[in-house]
């Protein structure tokens, strides 16, 4: 693990300076990225610094039980900031429009744990830690001694949103990264007062049933290629529709499928608009990151992603060319 002692003299010396401060992290914001954030804003506010969390246009109603005091604005084009944090992100194609905000604000510090991508973020300050479990996993490590000193109710709020960063980068302990680190930060977040328990049931288990429903019909439709190795599925917008959810407001249906025995790599994509899809790699054997920043995205070497525009069974049939090329490299060098 980096260690964050000159992370966060960067972030102390900016703050003294004063003026509009801006937080902010990847299109789509997940339970990383987005709850970091509310940490993080809540820690400032607690210090009696303000500040902005700048999102898009996106449905972050999952996250609600973390958003009661949270300050959110809508990104809009001429924004500018004395400092901006990005989180959970190291690369200007993660940002979409907000690429903009980023080049415009005076000062820009990135706290990620990605591998770097292509189109690196310029920042004054960056901070990319890819043994870290989570961004939020960073920002507790640095802050823990600031937490010990809140009052109860703030410093346990504060916890609650770093311990679901590690709870969706894990998958609820479950994915590969979950070592004794994880554990260890795990077991002091709920020394300092999250209800695991809880935030597990709040987090992962409060669904719809017309979200089970898309969860479901998107599983039905599982297709398998390359020997039952490569499994291949998708969602459209009429399935969307027609269980009334926006798919940015539940988790990606992957997490359903890992671990399904015997299948090497798993392909899921989402119909977000006509021609539009949102692509999701997960794999226990291959580099899936590589293959998403092939496509423009990125992530972790074992879940990953892009987006992707065109006909759905044209990228379908480019896709598994890529994935079964893949396979073929990892077989041969075995």
């Amino acid at each position: 693990m980096k260690d964050t002692g000159k992370l966060k003299e960067a972030i102390n010396s900016r703050l003294l300076e004063g003026g509009r401060i801006g937080i902010t992290t990847h299109i789509e914001p997940d339970g990383d990225g987005f709850c970091a954030a509310l940490g993080l804003q809540a820690l400032f506010r607690a210090k009696g610094i303000a500040s902005e969390i700048i999102i898009d246009d996106t449905d972050l109603g999952r996250f609600s039980f973390l958003m009661a005091d949270a300050h959110l604005v809508k990104y809009t084009s001429g924004m500018v900031y004395d400092l901006l944090l990005v989180l959970d992100c190291n690369s200007y194609s993660r940002v979409g429009e907000r690429e903009e905000l980023l080049r415009q604000a005076k000062q820009v510090i990135v706290i990620d744990h990605h591998v770097p991508e292509n189109g690196l973020i310029e920042a004054d300050y960056s901070h990319v830690d890819i043994d870290s479990v989570s961004a939020g996993a960073i920002l507790f490590r640095m802050y823990k001694g600031d937490l010990a000193e809140l009052p109860e109710d703030t410093r346990i709020h504060i916890c609650n949103c770093f311990y679901t960063t590690i709870l969706n980068d894990t998958n609820n302990f479950t994915n590969a990264n979950t070592n004794a680190e994880t554990f260890l930060l795990a077991s002091e977040l709920t020394s300092m007062g999250v209800d695991a328990h809880d935030l597990h049931r709040t987090y992962f288990l409060n669904h719809s049933p017309y979200e089970m429903r898309y969860v479901g019909e998107t599983l039905a439709g599982i297709r398998l290629y390359h020997s039952d190795r490569i499994l291949i599925m998708h969602s459209t917008l009429e399935m969307q529709q027609r269980n009334m959810i926006k798919p940015d407001s539940i988790m990606s249906v992957t997490r359903w499928i890992q671990g399904v025995k015997g299948v090497d790599v798993i392909a899921y994509l989402r119909e977000d608009a006509e021609g539009s899809f949102k692509l999701s790699l997960r794999s226990p054997v291959l580099d899936v990151n590589r293959i998403a920043v092939a496509y423009g995205g990125g992530g972790h070497k074992k879940a990953s992603g892009a987006n992707l525009k065109g006909d759905l069974a044209k990228l379908e049939k480019e896709l598994l060319a890529t994935l079964e090329e893949a396979l073929g490299q990892y077989d041969s060098a075995r």
